[in-house]
């Protein structure tokens, strides 16, 4: 009785394995998932943004990073990693679900942080998707 228990045991622990657990419940491809429009701007209203530009006044505060996402996936989650230069200064999960889903995140932005910024949108995997560039300040940054 005791080795049958045994047994048992040991495929329960062999089933709930993370290689089980990834078979079962697979992470979307990122190629079923498109992120068809990316803009930063100073505000949504009515789930569409407003303010939208690639430059912006080291007074502005906070900034949205809005996007529409679009493909045949499960529910998922992105991420919005807000770079300033080179340091990443903040990442925002957004869970999404197709075909078609408009989400935005945001992150105030400190006068001092003037300079070239960029959103990328990753899958969960850290795929970036897209790269959405903007600048904060004077003429630092532009393109």
């Amino acid at each position: 009785m005791r080795r049958s228990f045994l047994a048992v045991a040991a495929l329960a622990v062999a089933a709930a394995s993370p290689a089980a657990a990834q078979q079962s419940t697979p992470t979307p491809d990122s190629s079923a998932i498109t992120v068809s429009r990316a803009v930063i701007a100073t505000g949504v209203e009515n789930r569409e943004p407003t303010g939208v530009a690639e430059q912006f006044p080291d007074s502005v505060g906070t900034l949205y990073c809005y996007m529409v996402v679009e493909g045949d996936f499960p529910e998922t989650q992105l991420v919005q990693v807000w770079m300033h230069g080179d340091q990443e200064m903040a990442r925002v999960p957004l869970t999404v679900k197709g075909p078609r889903w408009r989400t935005w995140g945001s992150k105030t932005i400190l006068p001092e942080w003037t300079g070239a910024w960029t959103v990328n949108i990753q899958d969960a995997n850290g795929n970036v998707l897209k790269s959405v560039s903007f600048s904060v300040g004077g003429s630092s940054g532009m393109h």
